[in-house]
């Protein structure tokens, strides 16, 4: 395997245990991404290695950033996910309150309690965070419930 050199130190020994053992594993299989690095690190001056790192840790980083959403999502109540995904569809807090007949009053501190377990301060915050999920499919099959 001639792209080994992309691989940290630690898990090109244990590949190279593996072989000993007859245990050998593939990694890397897509070209394309080994590929892409080599173009990054030349096109940047850095090693293959480094590159590869950076990709692994960004995408640990947003593994670990979803989780964390996934977390704060599960904390909320039904009737929280409903307010979070009509804030999320551009619904205003009248809307929202007539789209769940609620009270205005009953939104803002439902809009309250989510912003606390997400860690925000505004239904802007909210869209950011929450704006890559499709919520107009939930909503169609939630806002009955």
């Amino acid at each position: 395997m001639t792209d080994m050199f992309l691989l940290p130190i630690r898990l090109r020994r244990l590949i190279e245990r593996k072989k000993e053992l007859d245990e050998s594993r593939i990694f890397l299989q897509d070209q394309e991404m080994v590929k892409l690095i080599k173009e990054i690190a030349n096109r940047r001056g850095r090693s293959e290695e480094k590159v590869f790192t950076d990709f692994m840790k960004a995408g640990l980083d947003h593994f670990q950033k979803e989780t964390e959403l996934e977390t704060c999502w599960n904390a909320l109540s039904h009737r929280e996910k409903q307010v979070a995904a009509l804030v999320c569809l551009e619904y205003r807090n009248d809307e929202i309150a007539e789209a769940l007949l609620i009270g205005s009053e009953t939104v803002k501190t439902h809009l309250q309690n989510i912003f606390a377990k997400f860690n925000l301060h505004s239904s802007i915050e909210l869209r950011l965070v929450l704006g890559k999920r499709d919520f107009s499919t939930w909503w169609e099959q939630n806002r009955h419930r």
